[in-house]
């Protein structure tokens, strides 16, 4: 592939200079960054491997049906968040409340009766939003000029120029360097230190902390099954069902209709490990329909659909480290990754570097909101 040198013209000599600020990752940071800076800088661009924006926030439409599941991201809590809140308000976003209301199912062992619970707690204040958390992203955009966005650039080094970063990416057809004054990574910190090149080098300790930082829900994976009507709620039934044995294929299942009550659906959120999940990939879709018969009957026999996402298997999401998921919150926040780097030129974005709600979208905007500050100072 042949290198060269991206360019954008301008009125004066058909060339302009290098961008203020280049943003790597259009997912929920990089994109509420992008919309921040626009109101100050205009010479900016975001750079995105992925051939669409959003990162791990993804909502899948269903076949044939006006509905979208998300497959990451699903719930904010208004009481505690009030980034994501006042951003999904100032969008014109619709929040609504999980459903959690009936019995609750917990079963102990694959062919064990699941007892059943009253659950009013797990999901209180949780709030869904209509349309899906890829509302979040299609918002934002509306507010971000097409010349900005850089889809399909996957970003392979940066080189400090002392006045500049030197940025080389990979394109379909090419390898291609730009030029940025200012360089923002909004993206996970591990994935960072295992695919792109730092000259010069990083400080050990740093990349030693940016592999050991690990990526929110990267090993883990989320099913959606659509059906035909919303059973459990007829049968009163929450679709809450917690299953903790090792082989179960979906450890927590939650109702996943749309706020409006159009599309019956469920949700859950693996048990097996990604290991696992791969060796049987072929047949996730029958295990998984098989153990939702066996916590809410007959009825759960032919959803209309079954998607999954394996988060795992995203090249811009996970590492193979990542495959071995944290259950436990990591803790984030760490302060050499709020700090700047190489004079000035080099920030870290992204929900990993939040202090506060660190892997959550609250995490996401809040780490937004810290390098904003810094690069507008």
């Amino acid at each position: 592939m042949a290198e060269q040198l991206l360019t954008v013209p301008n009125d004066a000599d058909g060339m302009m200079p290098m961008l203020d600020v280049a943003i790597i990752g259009a997912g929920l940071s990089g994109l509420s960054l992008a919309e921040k800076l626009l109101r100050k800088k205009s010479n900016i661009g975001v750079f995105e491997a992925r051939e669409r924006c959003g990162g791990r926030i993804l909502s899948a439409s269903a076949p044939a049906q006006v509905f979208t599941a998300d497959l990451g991201p699903t719930w904010l809590w208004p009481m505690d968040q009030p980034l994501i809140t006042a951003l999904a308000e100032r969008l014109g976003l619709t929040l609504f409340p999980q459903w959690d209301r009936g019995q609750s199912l917990y079963q102990v062992q694959a062919n064990a009766i699941p007892a059943s619970y009253i659950d009013t707690q797990t999901h209180a204040d949780a709030r869904r939003i209509a349309g899906g958390c890829q509302q979040l992203i299609d918002g934002l955009l509306q507010h971000i000029p097409e010349r900005v966005l850089h889809l399909g650039h996957r970003l392979l080094g940066l080189s400090d120029q002392g006045s500049h970063v030197d940025l080389t990416f990979a394109t379909d057809n090419s390898v291609n360097t730009i030029q940025a004054r200012q360089v923002v990574l909004a993206a996970p910190p591990r994935l960072l230190a295992n695919s792109i090149t730092f000259q010069p080098a990083l400080a050990l300790g740093l990349l030693s902390l940016m592999q050991d930082t690990p990526t929110w829900m990267a090993g883990h994976a989320k099913a959606v099954l659509v059906y035909e009507q919303a059973f459990w709620r007829l049968q009163g039934y929450s679709g809450n069902a917690i299953s903790p044995y090792p082989s179960a294929v979906l450890a927590e299942v939650y109702d996943a209709c749309s706020h409006d009550t159009g599309t019956s659906a469920l949700f859950g959120f693996f048990g097996l490990p990604a290991q696992i999940r791969e060796q049987y990939q072929d047949s996730l879709s029958a295990l998984i329909v098989r153990q939702m018969v066996g916590l809410f009957g007959p009825a759960a026999a032919n959803p209309l659909s079954v998607v999954i996402q394996d988060w795992s298997q995203e090249t811009f999401t996970a590492t193979l480290t990542d495959r071995a998921p944290t259950f436990e919150h990591p803790s984030y926040g760490h302060r050499a990754l709020q700090l700047d780097h190489w004079q000035d030129k080099l920030y870290f974005c992204g929900t990993e570097t939040a202090s506060r709600s660190g892997g959550y979208l609250e995490g996401a905007l809040e780490a937004c909101d810290r390098v904003f500050t810094a690069l507008t100072l």
